[in-house]
């Protein structure tokens, strides 16, 4: 499916549709796009997974995602209270875990994003809207946004687009395309 609108990852995201499991496969997507390594998804299909849908590591730091995904923006106190939910399991884990990346297809401002920082006693690392659009509007991520949002890019062989309308009349006419 090829899309026109130049927001439309964004759209995709926000009314997301797709359940829970592929949200899980897409955070674990992004986290590896983002440098973290030993990406391991806990139960995507579902299964108790005691808090952690996906662990992994970066510069040397034990980190647990949690993803939530619902349908439509969501009032910050709903986002801020299945944060602080995913947040206790991820400080009660043993061993412990040194950073809590909270994936979620929110709009977070500024002001939210530091004040979910400031309810933990670990490093708090936000994948909101915004930053997981920029993430999967990148060229190498193509794939992964064809296979979890159905965006398409249009095939190039090189040559440009397809043009625009032009005429011309008379000896010292001009023509121009778009």
């Amino acid at each position: 499916m090829t899309s026109t609108r130049w927001d439309e990852t964004w759209h995709r995201l926000q009314e997301w549709t797709n359940g829970q499991a592929p949200s899980e496969r897409l955070a674990a997507q992004l986290l590896l796009a983002d440098g973290y390594q030993a990406v391991d998804p806990s139960h995507p299909l579902g299964g108790r997974d005691g808090g952690k849908d996906i662990l992994c590591t970066k510069d040397g730091l034990r980190c647990l995602a949690a993803v939530y995904f619902p349908r439509g923006q969501q009032e910050f106190t709903k986002i801020k209270n299945k944060f602080q939910e995913d947040l206790r399991k991820a400080e009660a884990q043993e061993p412990p875990v040194d950073r809590f990346l909270f994936v979620t297809n929110q709009e977070l401002r500024l002001a939210e994003r530091q004040e979910l920082k400031e309810l933990s006693r670990i490093q708090v690392e936000p994948y909101h809207l915004e930053r997981i659009t920029a993430l999967l509007d990148s060229p190498e991520m193509q794939t992964v946004r064809s296979q979890f949002l159905g965006i398409e890019d249009e095939p190039s062989d090189g040559r440009g687009g397809r043009g625009g309308d032009a005429y011309a009349s008379g000896a010292r006419a001009a023509a121009m395309g778009g």
